[in-house]
């Protein structure tokens, strides 16, 4: 993030969001670490799914004090606040983040991005599936953007098209000057694979 300038726009895409954590896991942490560098939060993270009903508990940004055993005390305190037996995530936050209806197979990806994260959402495609979102995924990407995967997921055929960063956790960065063929279109998978 060193080399953006304070002007640039920090995009995100977290692909199969489903209820929000991640997405607002990655907020916190991309507020605290432009916090630290004193740099303006231009951040805009794009949490999608094709589930509407997730969508909208992502949204509304409401959970559980169980579903929030492994936010800290002092995160807690910042970025959330009691709303009857809930928590709800900050305005800071859920302003950053637009949730969307969007199906990673059937339609366009988003461009200019910084970073996609899709965890533990290719481990439900096909082998000709997980081919095209990953060429997608490189698509959007800026050049040397990053991917991160679930811990059951990988590359595939696509694997030269990327540097692995941290084979564990799954992180790698687009190879500058590539340019992927597109991939024939492939089925979604059925509904009750989830």
């Amino acid at each position: 993030m060193q080399k953006l300038s304070a002007d640039d726009e920090i995009r995100v895409w977290v692909a199969g969001c489903a209820t929000g954590e991640e997405a607002y896991s990655l907020a916190i942490l991309l507020h605290e670490h432009l916090t630290r560098l004193r740099r303006p939060l231009n951040v805009k993270i794009f949490a999608t799914d094709v589930h509407q009903a997730s969508l909208d508990i992502a949204g509304a940004g409401c959970y559980e004090r169980e579903q929030l055993t492994d936010v800290s005390s002092e995160r807690l305190k910042r970025y959330f606040s009691p709303k009857g037996s809930l928590y709800q995530v900050s305005a800071e936050l859920r302003q950053m983040i637009v949730f969307a209806q969007h199906n990673v197979l059937k339609d366009a990806p988003f461009t200019r991005l910084n970073l996609v994260s899709c965890r533990n959402l290719l481990i439900y495609f096909e082998p000709g599936a997980q081919k095209r979102a990953v060429s997608l995924f490189h698509f959007g990407l800026q050049p040397e953007g990053f991917l991160l995967l679930g811990p059951s997921e990988g590359l595939g055929d696509l694997e030269d098209e990327f540097a692995t960063l941290d084979r564990y956790w799954k992180l790698y960065r687009k190879r500058q000057h590539t340019r992927l063929l597109p991939v024939p279109d492939v089925q979604p998978p059925r509904a009750d694979s989830h």
